[in-house]
């Protein structure tokens, strides 16, 4: 019988006719870091610098660090004409093999071909105004090619970007004024507000005595919970805290790391919502030892469709390494279960070696009935939760890497973010 409380969990790849162990990581590692360059292309399109920024490893006096803001200095102008180099910016898009990653220890690199809009003569043709500029600019059907290359290096278990090349040619248009007629200036952008950037919530008065009591519960269990939210920060070097509305009821729900012990040797993920009966904020979903110290450390995610939340987790010998998956409802009702084992027989010969079987519960399914759930769940995902590693390219969530991501907060920000809610 399935438990509410007691987690299964899913997928990543494994390459078969390579050396089992040694093939599992590689391809493991490929697919976190082609997550980063996903993370990468989609910031450098939305021109956020700070993001971008949090990707790499470099200190603020390291050449790598000065190119970077050298090539992101915009013309002093900028103000009035954002949304020009926005528009631009948003015709970049990567273009790279994921099979072309190369990892090597805690190195990697990928060689990637920026496509921008040709956006030159578009600047030196005369434009009425800066918005005539901007649909220019997105209807364009000439594109601008640029080879380069990025460098990562794996920084206390998460790989960081180590070097962009050819990035100043790319963002050339950062200092090009465009020829406009009249000085109609767009109006500047909104802020965006696409649930990878901050979570916002409604605050209606249908909703405002309830949310506001959420709220208010919400703090209470980070402070009881404090010591071990913040070991994760300490022991694993990952923000810990996530606050979103998972179910769409106007009331945010609240998830979180927490080290199930002072030693900080594993930490379990737990999924809160409030409740209105029993006026205060219940633990609906606990899923344990998401991360550990030993071997691998745990791979975990979390993402949900419009009507189902979907945790993931794995773990395990190389010998016999398991994903598993469990389904649940908007009623935090456990509704179905999957796992997925990678088995490598090291008495085999090489090209028998290596094996995959497929469980729905405890009865095995064929690889196409399990593939037939997730490309369906992928397919449906508004918004990946929280994650640890990102799917290789031949996984069947490898799709999740294209979808709205939200960024986990630190222990303090949550708080300061939750006070900020109270008015």
């Amino acid at each position: 019988m399935m438990r509410k409380t007691v987690a299964v969990f899913l997928t990543a790849s494994m390459m078969l006719g390579i050396a089992g162990c040694d093939a599992f990581g590689v391809r493991k590692e490929m697919g976190n870091v082609d997550g980063v360059i996903k993370e990468y292309g989609n910031a450098l399109s939305k021109l956020d610098e700070e993001k971008i920024l949090d990707l790499t490893n470099w200190e603020s006096d390291s050449k790598e660090y000065k190119a970077f803001k050298e090539s992101f200095t915009f013309d002093g102008n900028a103000e009035y004409i954002w949304n020009v180099y926005e528009a631009t910016a948003g015709t970049i898009k990567l273009d790279y093999k994921g099979a072309s990653i190369k990892v090597d220890g805690s190195k990697a690199s990928v060689d990637v071909t920026y496509n921008i809009a040709d956006w030159k003569p578009l600047y030196k043709e005369t434009h009425d105004t800066a918005d005539d500029l901007v649909k220019a600019i997105r209807g364009s059907k000439n594109v601008i090619n640029v080879d380069g290359s990025l460098e990562f290096e794996k920084d206390g278990g998460k790989w960081m970007i180590s070097k962009i090349t050819k990035l100043d040619e790319v963002l050339e248009f950062a200092g090009e004024w465009p020829n406009l007629e009249t000085k109609q200036w767009p109006t500047l952008p909104t802020e965006d507000t696409e649930p990878a950037d901050e979570p916002t919530f409604p605050t209606g008065t249908q909703f405002a005595d309830s949310y506001g009591k959420a709220i208010a519960a919400y703090l209470k269990v980070l402070e009881d919970n404090e010591k071990l939210i913040k070991g994760v920060e300490e022991a694993y070097k990952t923000d810990p805290v996530g606050i979103y509305d998972i179910n769409g009821d106007g009331i945010p729900e609240l998830y979180f790391l927490a080290c199930n012990d002072e030693e900080f040797f594993s930490c379990n993920l737990y999924v809160y919502s409030y409740n209105e009966n029993a006026g205060e904020a219940l633990k609906q979903i606990e899923v344990p030892a998401v991360m550990y110290m030993a071997a691998s450390g745990g791979f975990f995610q979390m993402y949900a469709t419009p009507n189902r939340l979907i945790i993931t987790h794995a773990g395990g010998e190389d010998a016999d390494f398991k994903y598993w998956t469990e389904i649940y409802n908007f009623q935090w009702d456990l509704i179905a279960s999957y796992r997925r084992n990678y088995l490598y027989d090291y008495d085999a010969p090489e090209d028998q070696a290596s094996s995959v079987k497929y469980y729905e519960e405890e009865a095995e399914i064929t690889e196409a009935e399990y593939n037939n759930v997730f490309n369906a769940d992928v397919a449906n995902t508004v918004i990946v939760l929280a994650k640890n590693y990102s799917p290789a390219p031949d996984d069947v969530e490898y799709p999740l890497v294209s979808k709205p991501s939200f960024a986990m907060l630190g222990y303090e920000s949550a708080c300061t973010y939750l006070k900020s809610l109270q008015g």
